[in-house]
């Protein structure tokens, strides 16, 4: 009778451990305002678009089974539209659509791809960012790259992957705002 009762109180809170589960990673990047005046009587338009071919965030690879794909509550595009535009502007950067130079960040990769075993559990994240800077004469193009593992024990966690690809996100943001090359070909 005992076992039953344990039987039957795990299998219902396990069930609600399920139903509780987030099934969209909220995006949400933290970085650390710096509001130094690197672009003063600078002008840009910015756009964002996102180049993947499917738009979800994390894949779930489980051995015999199909992969789990998990979305995210807003677009990418849109999340970096608004980080970019504020922490652009923030480093002095006025944005004027009418301007003559332009910036476009394409997303070219952005997945977290975990390898669940029966034990533990693997999460490789790799985010790719295209960056096209334009004056009126000569275009500037580089590719950030950040890739990042984690491990964890049992079954992966949403709430740590989510964790895990803002803070690597973040990491790709500050590396664009804070590059040189990128900064003196933006001010001319």
């Amino acid at each position: 009778m005992n076992f039953k009762f344990i039987s039957v109180v795990l299998t219902i809170l396990s069930l609600m451990a399920c139903a509780s589960e987030p099934t969209a990673i909220r995006l949400n990047p933290s970085i650390i305002k710096q509001s130094n005046n690197i672009y003063q009587e600078v002008s840009a338009k910015i756009s964002v678009s996102d180049l993947r071919s499917t738009y979800h965030i994390v894949e779930v690879l489980n051995a015999d089974e199909p992969s789990t794909l998990i979305g995210s509550t807003s677009t990418l595009s849109d999340v970096l539209n608004q980080q970019f535009s504020n922490e652009l502007a923030a480093q002095g950067l006025t944005l004027a659509e009418s301007s003559t130079v332009t910036l476009q960040f394409n997303v070219e990769r952005a997945r977290t791809y975990v390898n669940q075993d029966v034990l533990d559990y693997r999460a490789n994240t790799i985010i790719k960012l295209k960056v096209n800077v334009e004056n009126p004469a000569q275009t500037l193009s580089k590719t950030f790259t950040l890739r990042a593992t984690t491990r964890g024990a049992l079954t992966a966690n949403i709430a740590e992957l989510q964790r895990d690809f803002n803070l690597q996100l973040s990491k790709l943001i500050v590396q664009v705002l804070e590059d040189q090359q990128l900064q003196n070909f933006i001010k001319g």
